[in-house]
This record gives C-alpha cells, sequence and structure tokens, in this order.
C-alpha cells in the first residue's frame, strides 16, 4: 500500500511532532493560569460572573487528564467563592447548590489522588459552608468535616490551607479555651502564608490575602471587644489588595470609626 506522505515529509513531521507538543501543553498551561490569576481578581471584586467564567474554562481544561486534577480543584475553588456571593446576597439554596458541585468536582480528585492535602482541606471548608447554608444538614456533615480536615494536617501538616481550616473550626468552639487555641493557630497561619513559596504556580496557592480579611471579620464576629485588631487585619487585607470589595464594604462598615 502506497503511504500518503513520501519519506521525506514524514521524517519532517515526526521532527515536528514534539515541538507541536510542546507548544500545545504550554498553551495550555497559559490558559490555566490565566483564569486562576483572573478567577483572583474577580473574587476581590465580587464579580460572580468572572468567577463563573473561570469555572468553565478549568472545566473544559479536566477533559485533559494532565490537568484534571488541577483544573477540578480550581473550578471548585471558584465554586465556593461563588456561594460566598450568594450568601451575601441571602441566597443559602443557591449557594448551597454550587457549593455541592465544587464538592463533587473534589470528591473526583480524591478518588483519584487520595493523598492530595490541598483536595481534603478544600473539601472540609466547603462541607463546612455546605451545613451553614443548610443547618440541618450539619449533623451529617460535621463529621465529614472532621475527617478531611484530619487528613489534610495528617498529610501536610504544614500546610497553611489547611491549618487555617482548623484554626476556624477551632475559633467557632463554645469552650473559650478552644476558641483561644483557635487564635493561636491563626496566628500560625499567617507566619505560614509568610514564608511560603511555591514553585509550580498552577497548584493551590490562595490565602495571603483572605486570611487577614477573614481573621478580621471573625474577631468581630466571635469576640467584639477586639476591634482595634480587626481593623489591624482588615487594612493589611486593603492594603495588599485595594479594591477587596467585601473587607472594604462589609468588614470595615462593622468597626467603629477609627480613633
Amino acid at each position: 500500500m502506497k503511504t500518503p506522505f513520501p519519506p521525506r515529509r514524514l521524517l519532517l513531521l515526526a521532527a515536528l511532532l514534539p515541538a507541536l507538543t510542546v507548544a500545545a501543553a504550554t498553551a495550555t498551561r497559559d490558559e490555566f493560569l490565566a483564569a486562576k490569576q483572573s478567577a483572583s481578581a474577580a473574587n476581590f471584586r465580587n464579580d460572580r460572573p468572572g468567577l463563573e467564567a473561570a469555572v468553565s474554562t478549568f472545566a473544559r481544561l479536566a477533559g485533559d487528564h494532565e490537568w484534571a486534577g488541577r483544573a477540578r480543584y480550581h473550578a471548585a475553588w471558584c465554586e465556593w467563592m461563588i456561594a460566598a456571593t450568594h450568601f451575601q446576597d441571602q441566597k443559602p439554596a443557591e449557594a448551597v447548590a454550587v457549593l455541592e458541585s465544587g464538592v463533587a468536582r473534589l470528591r473526583q480528585v480524591l478518588a483519584e489522588s487520595p493523598d492530595d492535602a490541598e483536595a481534603h482541606a478544600l473539601l472540609g471548608w466547603m462541607l463546612m459552608a455546605v451545613g451553614s447554608g443548610d443547618p440541618k444538614r450539619f449533623p451529617e456533615l460535621a463529621p465529614l468535616v472532621r475527617t478531611h480536615r484530619g487528613r489534610a494536617l495528617e498529610l501536610a501538616p504544614r500546610n497553611p490551607r489547611a491549618v487555617m481550616l482548623d484554626a476556624t473550626l477551632l475559633c467557632y468552639s463554645p469552650k473559650p479555651e478552644t476558641r483561644a487555641r483557635g487564635f493561636a493557630r491563626w496566628q500560625e497561619t499567617l507566619e505560614l502564608i509568610g514564608v511560603e513559596q511555591i514553585a509550580d504556580p498552577t497548584q493551590p496557592d490562595w490565602g495571603r490575602t483572605l486570611a487577614d480579611g477573614w481573621l478580621a471579620n471573625l474577631i468581630l464576629i466571635l469576640d467584639p471587644a477586639r476591634p482595634g485588631e480587626a481593623r489591624a487585619h482588615a487594612e493589611k487585607a486593603l492594603r495588599e489588595q485595594p479594591d477587596w470589595w467585601w473587607v472594604r464594604t462589609q468588614v470595615l462598615a462593622k468597626l467603629p470609626p477609627a480613633g
């Protein structure tokens, strides 16, 4: 049977294939990183459509086996942030629906990579949020949150996103001594984020500015006698991210006037 390509052309195609493969991989990586960056910016702006656009990109990239785990993780992260916009609008049912989508994605990640500490930690965060939006399910969800928190800390005890989850859960305890431990863990979180270095930018790295804004709000919810400390964290977050809508319009609004 006669080949449709002359031998010289076959050799040329063979030489070009590796370069084409590298170019395609580079284009996928660039698209992933652009979606990750735009998702972070959209979150600070309270831009739900921007987050939804990032979810669509990550969902498509999840069809590539090499990128599936990272893409599903980051799509779930975006859905967690989208849920926050629904909570802000007093729409818990809509928040829970989008959280459930993210939970399903993370379970896919863990089905293929059961020792992924980042996925365990984010799944703990998202299940806790589901319980906030649908309190009647909390008895069912609480053991799952504890399981994923424990597994994340077992696999990566110095991971700031896992430590932040642990700190938050401790802070919501009714016991003052446990809450004190929670705030100590929050301080540890801030220290870990401050020194964290991630060589691969496609991996999870969120938390640096978010931690200060979230901690400011947590201090106000659980211990209103410390507005000065809350303000310090909120202002630090805004120095790093001046357009963080939620801290600027919601957290600062709960604080007494400065001075």
